[in-house]
């Protein structure tokens, strides 16, 4: 057999464009296989839950946010004010993306007293009652308490009709009448206007949140009464464990 027998010889060159083509063309037939397998996977994972996010969404909720309460809310007997739960709990909002912060608050106040104040702030988009630990001690009886917090729920709502709830209880003995009564109403009527209910009574009961009695603080001598500076971070944890949003 001749060489012309044999036809033109193939070059190296000539031999990866052929294989080349014939890649293009089998990548080209599996084009719709693939899309479809992408597609079912985009799918699946918008489905699925999303992780948690790197920020919290309090920023983009509560720029502007209330603290209305009593000695507890001004920080009594935590050793220094940042170590206050108002303190504490004002740092993490602010961290968080909070642009204002407004506290309402006097020692020894009942909720009547903080409820007609003259200083309500509009555009609120949260509120963080603390208020009826001084009715308790004063014998406020449960019906006009009951209506005086609604009435300061809905004063609050009038000026910010967008506000958001957080209402903590007394801060007393739990096995007090006075105290089940008054928590009771906190937590229906906070539950009412869609709120959050905070019980306390229990974190009073327990004595290393109290005294030592005649201990130094910023702001004079400690008695038995008020949270001291463990119980002042066991408020502000339970606050904030509250307003974090939920683990995904």
């Amino acid at each position: 057999m001749t060489d012309a027998d044999k036809g033109p010889k193939i070059s190296w060159t000539q031999r990866a464009a052929i294989v080349l083509v014939l890649f293009v063309v089998l990548a080209v037939a599996l084009v719709p296989a693939i899309q479809g397998f992408v597609s079912t996977n985009s799918h699946a994972a918008e489905s699925s839950p999303s992780e948690a996010p790197t920020e919290s969404p309090i920023a983009k909720h509560y720029d502007r946010v209330l603290f209305a309460g009593d000695s507890i809310s001004v920080g009594r007997d935590a050793r220094t004010l940042p170590e206050s739960f108002r303190a504490i709990s004002s740092r993490w909002l602010k961290a968080s993306g909070t642009q204002s912060i407004t506290t309402i608050a006097k020692s020894g106040a009942k909720l009547n007293y903080i409820a007609h104040s003259r200083n309500m702030p509009a555009d609120l988009d949260f509120a963080i009652i603390e208020l009826g630990t001084n009715d308790a001690g004063g014998n406020t009886p449960i019906d006009t308490f009951r209506e005086e917090y609604q009435n300061y729920l809905k004063r609050i709502r009038t000026a910010s009709p967008s506000v958001n709830f957080v209402c903590l209880g007394v801060w007393y003995g739990p096995q007090t009448k006075i105290a089940q009564s008054l928590d009771q109403v906190i937590s229906e009527t906070c539950g009412a206007n869609g709120g959050a209910f905070i019980p306390l009574s229990d974190l009073y009961a327990h004595a290393e949140n109290r005294g030592p009695r005649g201990t130094k603080t910023w702001n004079g001598k400690s008695d038995l009464f008020h949270p001291n500076t463990v119980g002042h971070h066991a408020i502000a944890k339970r606050l904030i464990d509250q307003l974090s949003p939920p683990v995904a």
